[in-house]
């Protein structure tokens, strides 16, 4: 059940409601799932409380979904009777979910916080939550009266929007009309500069253009240190690519115009993937070792790009030190509390014979799987076992080993399986790192609990949902395309502008294969380099690369291909100026998002910044779209067709327009 205990107001939300989830006892250990945190067993672990499992969870108003896990198995809320079926397509969840409804009985409701107000660019945007269905108009009263416009809507509230010039501090109320008459709300004084000291972003980051890169699948710079005796399955081997190989493309990288580079893990693993470490203050000599990654660093920063790591905190390997310390002397072992251990010893000796068996590491890695084990790992998988996050031994060495390599050179974090780590613990590493080090979570779901005091921004898969929703399954249409989006920037506030936006990394599949049809991936690409948040490429994207016959997880991680005869040029050179758009264009970066007209499969809409007007149009639909007259103008981007005699934009066609 879940029950609520008050509420408080947020600097960060508003409103968040003090809520308590609990169930009867059973199993020895339970965690909280939901939307909050992709449905992953790690981050809400339960404690027990007399005969039932309980935590408390601070969560803004809304609804929410969420079920429990216990010793690992999914249930649903035996006492809740109120549940739906949730689907998400991003990580490719599908199943019946429990329902919270988390409101305070306020119908109208601001708070100075920073998802209610805020600035960025020439504009500072306030904005007014409302019961759905209860305000008819509102108006923000300072010094003149502004009309707020209805920004979306979500399954219980409103979200009204005004934008108003910069300002230094603001005195205002609001008057609303309801269906009952005119109320006036508030009386509010705020200095601005003081309210936005609480989220303060890296200085260089509103500028970048990310890459994203598997090292083992780029490029092979030296053949001499190719793996030949790790972890090799049938449809998940070594390649070769190393760091060496990325310091020979750096003019390839630079050519193309990206400025950042987000490398997956290159810290010694058995895996050629990475996500399974062994030592994580070495990188790997198949990736050529520490003085490979010093030169790197050094090569990328002479030429102004940033690079970020690919933390994984969430679990170590199997044959991590610590882990085979607790496998040998068990609960003798001083590393007995670094994981998360359910009893011993944590391996059967029939684990352990088969592991030092000769079999082909596939027969030996499916009988492996099948064998029960007493610890906690990353989604049932053997080789990777769960940290112990309560653990202050583990939060310090989380916290080290990510100042060790922003020491080393690094410029961020991006940090892996992110929502299934307690959000205590990466506000704890925030506290301690450097205010210029970009870091970004792995959070696949709702990433409300995880921003500001977390995460400078997160991986964007409430975006992407909505972009595989509208360019991929066509299950909505423009109209509640802009409503996701306008959603996600009520929720979000000034984060949204630091998000990592994607239309493909190396977990989903690549874009043009589901999209099957260029016109369409180019329109895709238009959308996310002219919308709120640091767009990111994964490598081969730019080249037309598709998914490789093999299976899911392995089929987007093909290497890449360098012989030029095989690229698609119409997409490299798109790419190639879409990025020089993106970096030069402080509009693109940091102006406003002003929807014009969303309709079926028609996106037309401006991005705006101290004079700097682009319009952006994308017709996602089978027939010709016309735009709207522009007396001057400069056309920066083209997909497709467009007449400029009679403005018609043709099918599946997109066009960026600088207004003169």
């Amino acid at each position: 059940m879940y029950k609520i205990f008050g509420f408080k107001e947020d600097d960060y939300f508003g409103k968040v409601g003090i809520i308590e989830f609990s169930i009867p006892k059973a199993g020895s250990y339970a965690y909280l799932l939901g939307n909050f945190n992709a449905f992953n067993e790690g981050s809400f672990r339960m404690k027990e409380k007399g005969d039932r499992w309980h935590i408390t969870v601070a969560l803004p108003e809304g609804i929410w979904y969420y079920a429990f896990s216990v010793d690992g198995k999914q249930i649903l809320d035996p006492e809740n009777k109120e549940k739906t079926y949730f689907r998400r397509l991003s990580y490719k969840a599908e199943r019946e979910a429990s329902v919270a409804k988390i409101f305070s009985g306020e119908e109208i409701y601001h708070y100075p916080c920073l998802t209610h107000l805020y600035s960025i660019g020439d504009y500072t945007y306030i904005r007014l939550r409302a019961l759905r269905g209860v305000v008819k108009k509102a108006f923000l009263i300072e010094e003149k009266n502004w009309e707020m416009r209805k920004k979306a809507s979500d399954e219980l509230f409103d979200y009204f929007e005004v934008r108003l010039p910069k300002k230094e501090s603001l005195n205002y109320y609001f008057r609303v009309q309801t269906v009952s008459g005119t109320i006036e709300y508030g009386d509010f004084d705020v200095n601005i500069e003081e309210h936005e000291k609480k989220y303060k972003i890296p200085s260089w980051i509103l500028t970048r253009v990310f890459y994203q890169i598997m090292p083992d699948r780029f490029f092979n710079g030296n053949p001499e240190n190719d793996q030949t005796d790790p972890i090799d399955l049938k449809n998940s081997h070594h390649y070769g690519g190393d760091l060496e190989g990325i310091i020979q493309k750096i003019d390839y990288l630079t050519e193309l115009g990206i400025n950042s580079i987000y490398l997956t893990p290159i810290f010694e693993s058995m895996t050629y993937h990475g996500y399974d470490v062994v030592d994580y203050y070495h990188v790997a000599r198949k990736f050529g070792g520490d003085k490979a990654f010093e030169e790197l660093t050094r090569e990328l920063h002479k030429r102004d790009i940033k690079l970020i790591l690919d933390g994984v905190f969430h679990h170590t390997s199997f044959f991590h030190p610590y882990f085979q310390n607790v496998v040998k002397n068990g609960e003798n072992s001083e590393y007995k509390d670094f994981y998360r251990i359910t009893g011993f010893p944590v391996v059967t000796k029939e684990f352990l014979d088969i592991l030092a068996s000769e079999l082909p590491w596939d027969e030996k890695y499916k009988r492996l799987k099948s064998i029960k084990r007493n610890y906690e790992s990353f989604y049932s998988v053997w080789l990777m076992p769960r940290l112990n996050h309560d653990n202050k031994k583990v939060r310090e060495f989380i916290r080290d080993v990510m100042e060790y390599w922003i020491k080393k050179g690094a410029d961020g974090w991006r940090l892996d399986v992110a929502h299934g780590v307690p959000p205590e613990v990466w506000e704890d590493v925030r506290e301690k790192l450097p205010g210029d080090v970009y870091l970004v979570g792995e959070v696949m779901d709702d990433a409300r609990l995880w921003i500001f005091n977390k995460f400078h921004g997160t991986m964007n898969y409430p975006l992407y949902e909505a972009i595989l929703r509208f360019f991929v399954e066509k299950e909505i249409d423009a109209r509640e395309f802009l409503n996701w989006l306008e959603l996600l920037s009520a929720y979000y506030g000034p984060v949204e502008y630091v998000m990592y936006n994607f239309l493909d990394n190396h977990d989903v599949d690549r874009m043009l294969s589901l999209l099957k049809n260029k016109r369409k991936y180019l329109c895709a690409l238009v959308f996310l380099f002219t919308y709120r948040g640091i767009p990111a490429i994964y490598y081969g994207d730019e080249i037309g690369m598709e998914n490789a016959d093999a299976p899911f997880m392995e089929r987007s991680r093909a290497p890449m291909e360098w012989d030029m005869e095989k690229w698609d040029m119409d997409i490299f050179y798109s790419v190639k100026k879409l990025i020089k758009l993106r970096k030069t264009s402080k509009a693109l970066q940091i102006g406003a998002f002003v929807p014009l007209e969303f309709r079926g499969g028609l996106l037309l809409y401006r991005r705006e910044l101290n004079g700097e007007r682009i319009l952006v149009g994308i017709n996602y639909s089978r027939h010709e779209e016309h735009l709207p007259l522009l007396s001057s103008f400069e056309i920066l981007f083209q997909s497709g067709s467009f007449d400029k005699a009679t403005n018609k934009l043709g099918p599946y066609s997109s066009i960026v327009i600088k207004e003169l």
